[in-house]
């Protein structure tokens, strides 16, 4: 088991200070809860008081007192030179440890497509442009530790003899699943087991086996506009039909969707930081997703992308973990937080029997995925690299965000409007309306820039004048640059 980190514990501990109970009060219940529904389990090391005194800012003794009392009635266990961890009885206690993960009401709302993959990759063009600076969605590799990750890769060269170098089970590395689990559990307040998980090569691969298994010709599709077109492209390559729903505040305008598209099978949201406005998805548009997913035996996919990298603001939990009814097919990537070569992406199903369904049909495709580089990257996530390569991203991040708007406002103010975000890896900067956005990226391209505008990610809504600026793969030195030149671009139009 892997140590928990004050930034894995704020996920869902808050202290109030305002608050009429007691600092000690509302840490001991805080924990004590955590414990009961399996945030905290068997095993796991906590972090020290002096970590969770700075954390919440609160005095040290009062955290002391809490780690004692939980001590004394058996949550926790102290290990003289080791720390505080989760004590071996904790299961027991947890409520979420016999927690059914309920199964979609309806049969029928789950129906198997016969037919096989057809021409699934007939419009597919693959990005193999260099890496240009602005592309969304570019870790900055530099700062990956290669050295733990060397070291953990030849640990796995040499226990090869005990792995299962044959054809291993398609669902994926346990391991692997387990930690991932458990990641998820803590960071994003996920509901999941290692057997309702399945490894994937990307979330691409996720949203075609969805398509293929869950789709029949002409269901309706509710799709954020603007959107991921991945997701679009799956949806129409096996029959469904597009219902393009417009962003707001809140995020997918549900009374849209509701009035125009109420036979909808299918809805795909990024709830937790919209793909490609940044928006997040207010708690009650949650809930009432939820409910309307439940009342229409409607699936919810949740694509969880970019959610590790938050900047000013505690993790959104997922989505999924609101969800009692098993609607929600929860998806998400860790090769933009690795490397991206790696290819490795997972779903969470709500039945383990859905799970292994999917995995069938992964089967089908290519049968399992690489089981070195699973094994690998599960050694890299309990040996704790995982998040505190995460955590390094997100002030790195946060930097790259902050050098870049102070840039655009250095060089291109009153030209260029950027909205920062709370998360992710780019952010939109509109331009006048007198400005065409898709003729300064076509000038941009022609000057060794690739940038995006926000209509190449439109269904319908294709009046939005904004470009789509990636902050994350570059350094300052040659963000500047970069800018120097989109300046260049623009004088000609003002």
């Amino acid at each position: 088991m892997g140590k928990i980190t004050p930034q894995i514990l704020v996920t869902f501990i808050s202290i109030n200070k305002n608050q009429g109970a007691t600092i000690h009060h509302q840490l001991y219940e805080q924990l004590k809860n955590g414990i009961y529904d399996g945030m905290l389990r068997s095993g796991e090391r906590m972090p020290s008081s002096r970590e969770m005194s700075t954390e919440f800012k609160i005095s040290r003794n009062a955290v002391l007192q809490v780690f004692e009392q939980l001590t004394m009635e058996g949550f926790f266990e102290a290990k003289t030179g080791s720390g505080t961890f989760i004590s071996k009885n904790a299961d027991k206690l947890s409520r979420s440890k016999n927690k059914a993960i309920y199964p979609v009401q309806k049969s029928e709302h789950y129906i198997a497509r016969p037919h096989g993959l057809n021409d699934a990759f007939k419009d597919h063009v693959s990005a193999l442009e260099p890496l240009h600076p602005f592309q969304p969605s570019i870790p900055l590799v530099s700062e990956f530790p290669f050295p733990a990750w060397a070291r953990i890769s030849a640990g796995v060269h040499k226990k090869m003899d005990k792995l299962h170098l044959g054809y291993d089970d398609a669902q994926g590395y346990w391991p692997l699943r387990k930690a991932l689990c458990d990641h998820l559990r803590i960071s994003r307040s996920v509901n999941c087991d290692p057997e309702n998980m399945l490894i994937v090569n990307s979330s691409r691969q996720a949203l075609h086996l969805i398509a293929e298994i869950l789709l029949k010709n002409g269901d309706q599709c509710w799709m954020e506009d603007p959107g991921y077109p991945g997701a679009t492209s799956a949806i129409k390559r096996f029959g469904g039909q597009i219902c393009p729903i417009p962003i707001i505040n809140d995020g997918m305008d549900l009374n849209f969707a509701a009035y125009h598209y109420p036979k909808a099978k299918l809805a795909y949201v990024t709830p937790s930081h919209q793909f490609p406005m940044g928006n997040t998805m207010a708690l009650s548009e949650r809930v009432k997703l939820l409910n309307w997913a439940k009342d229409n035996h409607m699936w919810i996919i949740e694509d969880d992308y970019d959610s590790e990298f938050r900047y000013n603001s505690r993790p959104i939990p997922a989505l999924q973990g609101l969800d009692t009814n098993g609607n929600v097919i929860y998806i998400g990537n860790v090769s933009k937080v690795i490397l991206p070569a790696l290819r490795l992406g997972y779903m969470v199903f709500p039945t383990k029997g859905m799970a292994r369904q999917f995995a069938t049909g992964k089967s089908v495709i290519e049968g399992q995925s690489n089981i070195i580089t699973q094994a690998t990257i599960s050694e890299f996530i309990t040996q704790g690299h995982f998040s505190r390569h995460i955590r390094r991203m997100r002030i790195l991040y946060k930097k790259a965000q902050d050098d870049l708007v102070s840039l655009i406002n250095l060089y291109l103010k009153n030209r260029l409007y950027p909205v920062p975000v709370e998360a992710g890896m780019h952010f939109v900067a509109w331009l006048p309306s007198n400005i065409n956005a898709a003729v300064i990226a076509n000038e941009a391209l022609k000057e060794g820039l690739i940038i995006q505008t926000l209509n190449q990610y439109s269904i319908k809504s294709d009046n939005q004048n904004g470009l789509i600026l990636g902050f994350t793969g570059f350094s300052f030195v040659g963000m500047e640059a970069a800018i120097l030149i989109l300046k260049r671009v623009l004088d000609r139009h003002f």
